[in-house]
């Protein structure tokens, strides 16, 4: 398929986890409306405002996911499900992205990697960067903190990833360096990035939205252009953007043969995964 249409729901928090229900719902029945959407994908720790990982996480199969996977059915979109604090075997808690298609399968998992803060007093990081196969091609995820490593992206992309989505938790005075890391990997990898933040506040900071798609301008190759749409600040937004997956992956292909080996500098064995 040469393109997909994503919404970015930026919905802003509420204390109770039923009305968050309820909001995503609002949302994403607005954005069905709106367009022919392909795939919502909602903000990092969607489901809760506050809250503590200990007593707040639920299983895999919890209220959050049985909820997800009722969006996705009902509406026939693929949801990615931000993330949701999971308790996994051993009691052991994870920050958790899940992607499900049109009829309610979860068909994708990532665990977040790089834990920020005091995220590492509860949380294990993940150890997997897979994409997921969908309709469309293939779906890189990733989790707020992951996408800060450049690592990141180049493997979802050596991998074979046509669009890496970030649902985050970025509060105000992150959100610049936030759109640098979204448009810098998309850059960097000629590959479509979505990013996608709520609008909250807790514990005395401010979490403003300003959700982030970036896609390339066709008939732009050397440089590249970039189309950047953006979220209101400090509102509820619904972005909605059809983004074209057969032009970048061109510009994709010829970024990645332009690499030089260095391999040899790094004292890493040939063929390692970030030359390949």
């Amino acid at each position: 398929m040469r393109g997909i249409t994503v919404a970015a729901i930026q919905l802003k928090k509420d204390d109770n986890k039923e009305e968050n229900f309820k909001r995503v719902s609002r949302l994403v029945n607005d954005a069905v409306n709106r367009g022919n959407v392909d795939l919502v994908c909602l903000p990092e720790k969607w489901n809760i405002r506050e809250g503590n990982p200990l007593t707040d996480s639920e299983s895999p199969d919890g209220p959050s996911i049985r909820f997800l996977e009722s969006v996705a059915e009902e509406y026939g979109v693929y949801v990615l499900g931000g993330s949701v604090w999971e308790k996994w075997e051993e009691k052991k808690i994870y920050n958790v992205s899940r992607l499900f298609d049109r009829f309610g399968k979860c068909v994708g998992v990532h665990r977040k990697i790089h834990l920020y803060g005091m995220e590492k007093q509860f949380f294990e990081p993940g150890n997997s960067l897979e994409p997921c196969e969908t309709e469309f091609g293939k779906v890189g995820l990733t989790v707020c903190f992951d996408l800060a490593f450049p690592e990141v992206a180049r493997i979802l992309v050596l991998r074979g990833a046509d669009i890496i989505f970030n649902p985050a938790f970025i509060p105000s005075d992150g959100v610049e360096n936030w759109h640098v890391y979204v448009k810098a990997r998309a850059l960097e990898n000629r590959v479509p990035v979505v990013g996608v933040n709520p609008v909250s506040f807790e514990r005395g900071l401010s979490w403003p939205g300003e959700s982030i798609i970036v896609s390339f301008h066709e008939g732009y190759e050397s440089p590249a252009k970039l189309n950047v749409l953006v979220g209101k600040k400090g509102e509820e937004d619904v972005l909605i953007q059809h983004v074209n997956l057969e032009y970048p992956r061109r510009l994709r292909v010829v970024r990645l043969s332009e690499r030089a080996r260095i391999d040899n500098l790094l004292g890493l064995p040939r063929g390692n995964i970030f030359l390949v």
